[in-house]
C-alpha cells in the first residue's frame, strides 16, 4: 500500500529514520573497534609501527564518537532535546559516518614496506566487507551511505593504480561495477525502509483515529447510561469495562484477501448475525451471500468503487440473521494493500456495526413526521403533499379528483361526558373504521381535532357524493366500544372536486369546508357539496 508523504508527518519520518540509524550504532561501531584492533596487529608487520597505531587510533576515535552520539540520543535525550532536532541528529551521524569512511579509505594509501598475498587479501576484505556492511546499516540515510562508501571506493582505485598500472583498468572496472550494484541495492533498500516507516506511521494514525472514535462512542454510551452511574467514582471504575463493551459489542471486524477470497472475521461479527465458526466458510461468500437482495447491487458497487479509487467507504445494508430476520449493518472499510507491480487490490479491511436500533428509530421518526400520532393516519403535511401530487396527475391526464372533509357530530359532548381519554378512543376507532371503509386507492388523513379528509383520485363529484353517502350510512351503523358504554356517532361531510371547485389545494379544502359547514347548518348527519357557479 502506497502512503503519500502528505498523509504522514515528515518530522515523524525523520525521527524514525534517526531512531533506526542510531539503534544499530552499538553493534556496528563495536565491530569497528574490534576490526581496528585486529588490523593493528596485522598491519604492524607491513609498515612502521607508528602507521598502524595512528590508523587504528583514528578509526577507534571516530567509532567512539559515533557511540557517544548514540549514548547522548538514547540516555541523555531530554538534556539534548533543545539542542538537536531529528534532522541535526542525522546530520551529526552523517558527518561521523563520513569521517569513518575516510578513516577506512586511508588503509589503501598507507606506506607499506612490502606487498604479498595476505596483505592484498586483507585490503580486499576491507573494501568488500566494509562497503557491503554499509547496506543493512546505513541505507536508512543514502547520504550517510555514500559519505561512508565513496571515500573507500575512491582510495581503493587510487591504491590499485599505485600498485600496478596494467591491472588498474581491470580492477577499476570491476570495483566500479561492484559499487554500482551496491549503490542500486542501497537505493532500493532505502525505498523499502521509507515505505515501511510511512506505513507504520499511517497505521499508527489510523489506530489513533479509531481510538478517538471509540472514545467518542464511549462518551455517547456514558450519556445514555448516566442514570446507572450515580457518582464519578463509579464511572471511573467502570470506564475500562465500558471500553471493552464498546470494542466487543459494537464493532465486527473483517479482513478480506481479495485475490484468494479468504474472509476472516472476529467473534463480534459472528455475534451480530447469530453465527458460530462452524456456520461460515472463511470465504467472502460469508458476507456476500447474506446481503439482502435489494441492497446487494448498491453495496457491491460501493465496495468496487472504493477499490478502484483507493478511498474508504461507508454504506448501510441488511444482512440475514441465522434465525431469518434482517439486521441493519453499517459497513466501512478500505483497501490496505495493493500489488506493487500491477496496482491490483490484494487486501481490504473494515468493520461492521449493528445499526438496527438506529434504523428502527429513523423509520419511527419518518412515520411520525408523516402520520398523526393518535390515529396513525396521514397528518396535514402529508395530506397537502399527496393532494398536490394527485392534482398534478389529474391535470396531466385530464382526470377528476374529489375530497371529503368530514366532522364527527357533537364530539365535544363526548369529551365533556366521558372524558378526553374516551374521546381519543372514539377518534382511534373511527380512524381505523374509515381506513378500512374507503377504497384502496384513496388517501385518509386527520385534518385536526375530530375532522378528517379523504382524497379520492379519479373520482367525479357525482361519484364522490355516492361514496360519501355510503360512508355516512355505514358510520351510523358503527358501534364505538368504550369501557363504560357503547356509542353511536354520525358525520357531517363536505365535498369538493377538481377542477370544478378549485385548481389548488387551498381552494379545494376551502370549498369542502364550506360544504361541511352547510351540512352542519342543515342538521348534521348529512352530505353536502358547494354548487358550481
Amino acid at each position: 500500500m502506497n502512503i503519500s508523504e502528505k498523509s504522514v508527518d515528515s518530522h515523524k519520518i525523520t525521527e524514525k529514520k534517526a531512531e533506526l540509524l542510531y539503534s544499530q550504532a552499538p553493534i556496528s561501531n563495536g565491530a569497528v573497534l574490534l576490526i581496528a584492533l585486529l588490523y593493528f596487529f596485522f598491519l604492524k608487520n607491513y609498515s612502521e609501527l607508528f602507521v598502524p597505531v595512528i590508523w587504528s587510533f583514528m578509526l577507534s576515535i571516530i567509532a567512539c564518537y559515533r557511540l557517544f552520539l548514540w549514548y547522548q540520543r538514547r540516555y541523555q535525550r531530554n538534556k539534548t532535546a533543545d539542542r538537536y532536532t531529528s534532522e541535526q541528529w542525522i546530520r551529526n551521524y552523517v558527518i561521523a559516518t563520513g569521517l569513518a569512511g575516510c578513516a577506512w579509505s586511508s588503509i589503501f594509501l598507507l606506506p607499506y614496506t612490502h606487498y604479498d598475498a595476505p596483505l592484498y587479501a586483507a585490503l580486499a576484505m576491507v573494501f568488500f566487507g566494509v562497503t557491503a556492511s554499509a547496506v543493512p546499516v546505513l541505507t536508512v540515510s543514502l547520504t550517510a551511505f555514500f559519505c561512508y562508501t565513496a571515500p573507500i571506493i575512491i582510495s581503493f582505485i587510487i591504491g590499485i593504480y599505485q600498485l600496478n598500472g596494467f591491472s588498474y583498468l581491470f580492477f577499476t572496472l570491476g570495483a566500479m561495477i561492484y559499487y554500482l550494484m551496491l549503490s542500486l541495492l542501497a537505493v532500493n533498500s532505502n525505498k523499502q525502509i521509507i515505505s515501511s516507516i510511512k506505513l507504520t506511521l499511517h497505521n499508527q494514525l489510523l489506530i489513533h483515529q479509531l481510538q478517538q472514535e471509540t472514545e467518542e462512542r464511549g462518551r455517547l454510551v456514558q450519556e445514555r447510561t448516566k442514570q446507572l452511574f450515580k457518582t464519578d467514582k463509579a464511572m471511573v471504575e467502570t470506564k475500562q469495562r465500558l471500553q471493552d463493551v464498546i470494542t466487543g459489542a459494537e464493532l465486527g471486524y473483517w479482513d478480506w484477501n481479495y485475490q484468494t477470497g479468504a474472509y476472516e472475521v472476529n467473534d463480534r461479527w459472528l455475534e451480530i448475525l447469530g453465527l458460530t465458526r462452524e456456520d461460515i466458510n472463511n470465504d467472502v461468500s460469508d458476507w456476500g451471500s447474506r446481503i439482502h437482495p435489494d441492497d446487494r447491487e448498491c453495496i457491491m458497487a460501493t465496495v468496487e468503487k472504493s477499490i478502484k479509487t483507493n478511498m474508504p467507504y461507508v454504506g448501510d445494508f441488511r444482512m440475514k440473521h441465522r434465525d431469518g430476520h434482517w439486521v441493519w449493518i453499517q459497513g466501512s472499510g478500505s483497501l490496505i494493500k495493493s500489488d506493487k507491480l500491477t496496482d491490483g487490490p490484494l487486501r481490504l479491511c473494515g468493520i461492521h456495526q449493528d445499526i438496527s436500533y438506529r434504523k428502527q428509530m429513523e423509520q419511527e421518526l419518518e412515520f411520525r413526521a408523516r402520520h398523526d400520532y393518535l390515529t396513525g393516519l396521514y397528518n396535514r403535511i402529508e395530506l397537502e403533499k399527496e393532494c398536490q401530487e394527485e392534482m398534478k396527475r389529474a391535470q396531466r391526464y385530464q382526470r377528476t379528483l374529489s375530497i371529503f372533509l368530514l366532522d364527527i357530530d357533537h364530539f365535544k359532548q363526548i369529551n365533556d361526558t366521558y372524558g378526553h381519554l374516551s374521546g381519543d378512543q372514539v377518534l382511534k376507532q373511527f380512524a381505523a373504521f374509515l381506513q378500512q371503509t374507503v377504497r384502496a386507492t384513496d388517501y385518509v388523513a386527520r385534518y385536526g381535532g375530530e375532522e378528517f379528509v379523504v382524497i379520492l383520485p379519479e373520482t367525479s363529484l357525482k361519484k364522490a357524493e355516492e361514496l360519501a353517502e355510503r360512508l355516512r350510512m355505514q358510520t351510523e351503523e358503527l358501534n364505538i366500544a368504550l369501557k363504560q358504554t357503547t356509542l353511536k356517532i354520525t358525520l357531517s361531510i363536505g365535498i369538493s372536486s377538481y377542477p370544478e371547485h378549485g385548481k389548488s389545494y387551498e381552494q379545494l379544502l376551502e370549498a369542502a369546508d364550506s360544504a361541511m359547514y352547510q351540512a352542519k347548518m342543515n342538521g348534521r348527519n348529512c352530505v353536502r357539496s358547494v354548487a358550481v357557479t
